[in-house]
């Protein structure tokens, strides 16, 4: 053995081992505390805000009674005051009760601007635009039956076709243009009446007494109800005048058509004896034609009676052809789940035939629905929410009037003032009217429809997304109009609203508050967080 480099004893080998073993445990357990620490990075400042006030906590708890911020429920308080955030007063819960959101705040989700970029979530304004549906449908061009006459023979008993002007079907024919000439036994014994009543009362010279005024009186009645019966028979004043002119017996009247038009049924032939109300001809003037078609179930409430359409046939491919929508069937069809509808259209060129099919295009303004006319009428009559918080006047109590740019504005509370006067031109946009022909819109994509509700996620601050209930319009293309849950230059989550609301159901948050908690607002500065707000996160100051 070298004396110089003696050999280890096993004692000092164990050490070594036990050495190099302990170093590697020290870098492992580094890495490890470095790894938790960046994990849980967000409860421990929770923690160590809770640690640096430990009075205030101990007097939470001794009182039962704490002040929180609605729009930011981490922030908690002994004492009244204000959120030291967004510098809204804090309201009042029992200790440890379940945060609420504000009014119309149905969930809310906090997210780092790296979480942001991860999930792909964009924004988008919600603005005004034109919105213009066109529905197409299918129909069948018919007469219109207001404007077809049947001709009946109005004589008591049989009356004999003498004679026919009109003898082929389709024939076109003008209003008082004689169609046939018929001859009845009924008829001229009341001609014959009516002429000798007639003849009594004109040739007689008259009375002197009252008994003879009487008489003569009474002819003269049996002559006006002998004429009046043969009017009821069809025959015309100007046949009647010739009757009593030429007085003759054997009379054969004619039958005139009441309108212009084409003869597109002709029931009788020459010499056909005919009974009192057998329909002779029938006529239609198709200077008018409907067209009838169907829409679907959910298209019925985008129509109404009024609107302009384009019509369109196979056989004339290049023109189009005008015409209102007159007419809405009042059921719906539970086979085809369709309502019938009708339009009128004119056809003084006589191109639109009965029987050929035709597509229809209904173009519809979305701003000129009843829902968003009245909308509108309401929003000019008086205004309705506060132009900050987008709540409606009075949830916070009286509302607050704020002179701005010559004109008195009503916001909810004072605490909206400063962010009224420090952006007027966004918040006083949001009350002016809507432009003429222009809707809010939102991208279809920022729609979480849930069956029940429809819910978007408007950005109240970088990172900070809230679940809004809107009422929304029927859909357009790829966007829907807002009826209400949105104003002017709020932003929408348009690209990776799923994923929000995915994390809103995995994390809860609080829930909704009730009337009289205080609205959200949009704070001034607020720290980068990657949670969602919960009561595990309040911060007691």
């Amino acid at each position: 053995m070298d004396a110089q480099n003696p050999t280890p004893s096993r004692w000092a080998k164990i050490r070594l081992v036990i050495k190099v073993v302990e170093l590697r445990l020290r870098f492992v357990a580094l890495m490890t505390i470095t790894g938790l620490t960046f994990a849980y990075w967000d409860t421990l400042g929770n923690l160590y805000d809770k640690w640096i006030r430990p009075h205030a906590h101990e007097h939470v708890a001794v009182s039962g009674i704490e002040y929180y911020c609605p729009m930011h429920p981490q922030v908690v308080q002994a004492d009244k005051g204000s959120c030291p955030i967004c510098g809204m007063p804090l309201a009042k819960r029992k200790a440890g009760e379940k945060a609420t959101l504000p009014a119309g705040v149905l969930s809310r989700v906090e997210l780092a601007s790296f979480r942001v970029s991860q999930a792909g979530i964009k924004t988008v304004e919600v603005a005004y635009a034109p919105l213009n549906e066109t529905i197409r449908t299918v129909g069948s061009v018919a007469f219109d039956e207001r404007k077809l006459a049947t001709i009946v023979s109005k004589v008591p008993g049989r009356s004999r076709v003498e004679a026919l002007h009109v003898n082929v079907t389709g024939q076109r024919v003008q209003a008082n243009q004689p169609l046939a000439e018929l001859y009845s036994p009924e008829l001229n014994q009341a001609i014959v009446e009516l002429l000798n009543v007639t003849a009594r009362a004109n040739h007689e010279v008259a009375p002197q007494t009252e008994v003879g005024k009487s008489l003569m009186e009474g002819r003269r009645e049996l002559a006006r109800a002998s004429i009046e019966k043969l009017q009821r028979w069809g025959i015309t004043q100007p046949q009647i005048d010739e009757i009593l002119a030429k007085r003759k017996t054997n009379f054969t009247f004619t039958i005139l058509s009441p309108i212009a038009g084409y003869v597109i049924k002709k029931n009788v032939v020459e010499g056909q004896e005919v009974q009192e109300g057998f329909p002779m001809f029938e006529v239609a003037d198709m200077s008018t034609v409907w067209i009838q078609a169907q829409v679907y179930e959910h298209q019925i409430g985008m129509i109404r009676e009024g609107l302009k359409a384009q019509a369109h046939v196979e056989a004339f491919p290049s023109e189009s052809f005008p015409g209102t929508l007159e007419f809405i069937q009042p059921r719906l069809d539970p086979s085809t789940r369709t309502v019938e509808v009708r339009f009128a259209l004119d056809n003084a060129q006589g191109k639109l035939r009965p029987g050929m099919y035709a597509s229809v295009d209904v173009n519809i303004a979305v701003a000129e629905l009843p829902e968003f006319k009245s909308r509108l009428a309401r929003h000019d009559a008086k205004q309705e929410n506060c132009p900050v918080t987008n709540l409606k006047l009075g949830t916070m109590g009286d509302p607050v009037s704020v002179d701005l740019a010559n004109r008195k504005v009503l916001i909810c509370c004072a605490s909206c003032t400063s962010k009224l006067k420090a952006q007027p031109a966004k918040y006083l946009a949001r009350l002016e009217t809507a432009p003429r022909d222009e809707v809010l819109t939102i991208p279809e994509a920022a729609v979480i429809d849930t069956g029940v509700r429809k819910v978007v996620y408007v950005e109240t601050e970088p990172g900070v997304f809230e679940g809004r209930e809107v009422v929304l319009g029927p859909r357009v293309g790829d966007r829907f109009p807002v009826l209400s849950g949105l104003s002017l230059s709020d932003r929408v989550a348009a690209s990776g609203a799923f994923l929000i609301d995915a994390e809103s159901r995995l994390n809860p948050g609080a829930a909704p508050a009730p009337a009289h908690d205080h609205p959200p607002a949009k704070a001034e500065e607020k720290p980068l967080r990657s949670a969602i707000l919960t009561d595990d996160d309040k911060i007691v100051r």
